[in-house]
């Protein structure tokens, strides 16, 4: 949690620094594409320099790379066959990756390394693309690493590289290139079957009147919490997660609360948001998207996963709320910034207190989590 909080502190201050030093002109090309480069190394080292032990997943990871190394391309090849003719097995894109990755270093460690570019690589190129004020970027890196970062740096790695080619995918539903979208999504999903969710997004952008699409899937939020066992079935198959029991202690109240808080928010400054970038009506579009799916984490937690796809559009949407309220005052507007920004720091030094997740660099010595081990 130190680590993590200090990266924040440091997001905040270089932020501030080139927003002193350089005035009006921190908000351009320029100032942001070098302020979210560094950003981005500093958030690469993060991800590539942690013990093996930091994550739900990483170990778990360490065990199949290994596998993979010794797997000929014969074997990985019957798996491919497998799952495509036979649904055995799981996303085979992945298994490739490992391989082809496997050419230039048989160390996991700097196979760690390589998802931290390639994902914070895309998350960079998406913030950049998206953004044209520096505070959104601070803004935007802040969201990352309080709801983000337990997942994306230290956890999935697989829907972390599903999700890095989701988010270039995006810059072809702006241009409204739907065959080479389809084809990156569909390549996303032999990595993480879950990204899949992500080829409605484009049709639903397609459509015109996104504040009747936001506004109906906020009104049947309840409704959708009344049918989400129905929902969860039905869904389990395509997100790729086969297990959706009812899980005790499963749900996301805070997370709940915070994604309905911002969606109303969001509904009451509509206009002022989409008159000042009409892109931003996608973001209405995913986070209608993201209702949808929402109520499915009451049955089990892994079901936050499908949501990421949607949810990650957080930090731009949030930024963009903010920054409408510069037309009612920009005294407001500055003083609901660092509102926003203490709240979400308070909130991951709250939900980190009692957790046993610890950081760690790969050089030091550390524990396995408890789920790692089995009790006789």
């Amino acid at each position: 949690m130190v680590f993590n909080l200090i990266i924040i502190f440091f997001i905040l201050i270089l932020g501030g620094i080139y927003s002193k030093f350089h005035g009006s002109f921190a908000d351009s090309d320029v100032i942001r594409k070098r302020y979210i480069r560094i950003i981005c190394v500093i958030l690469i080292l993060q991800s590539g320099l942690r013990n093996i032990a930091v994550g739900d997943d990483t170990y778990t990871y360490f065990e199949g790379y290994k596998d993979v190394l010794h797997t000929p391309w014969t074997q990985i090849h019957d798996s491919i066959v497998e799952y495509y003719q036979y649904g055995i097995g799981k996303d085979p894109g992945y298994l490739i990756f490992q391989k082809l990755t496997q050419y230039l270093t048989c160390d996991y460690q700097i196979f760690l390394f390589i998802i931290a570019i390639l994902f914070f690589v895309s998350l960079g190129n998406f913030i950049y693309k998206n953004t044209t004020r520096l505070v959104d970027v601070m803004i935007a890196f802040v969201i990352y690493s309080v709801l983000f970062y337990s997942f994306y740096s230290i956890t999935g790695i697989r829907q972390t590289l599903a999700t890095t080619i989701t988010l270039y995918s995006y810059e072809f539903v702006k241009k409204k290139k739907i065959i080479i979208f389809l084809l990156l999504v569909l390549i996303a999903s032999t990595l993480h079957k879950s990204a899949l969710v992500f080829i409605p997004f484009y049709f639903v952008c397609r459509i015109k009147k996104e504040k009747y699409v936001f506004t109906g899937m906020l009104l049947l939020f309840p409704v959708f919490f009344v049918f989400k066992d129905a929902m969860g079935k039905y869904l389990s198959v395509l997100s790729g997660y086969t297990d959706y029991n009812q899980l005790e202690g499963a749900g996301t109240y805070t997370f709940t609360a915070l994604f309905v808080f911002i969606s109303l928010m969001a509904m009451i400054r509509r206009k002022a948001i989409i008159k000042r970038n009409v892109n931003a009506r996608n973001y209405y579009n995913a986070f209608a998207i993201a209702l949808v799916f929402l109520p499915l984490s009451y049955i089990n937690p892994n079901a936050l996963r499908i949501i990421l796809y949607f949810s990650i559009f957080m930090l731009l949407f949030i930024p963009e709320i903010i920054y409408s309220l510069k037309d009612i005052s920009n005294k407001m507007r500055i003083d609901v910034s660092v509102v926003t920004v203490i709240l979400l720091v308070s909130l991951f030094i709250k939900s980190n207190l009692n957790s046993e997740m610890s950081y760690g660099f790969f050089w030091e010595e550390m524990r396995l989590l408890k789920h790692y081990y089995i009790i006789e």
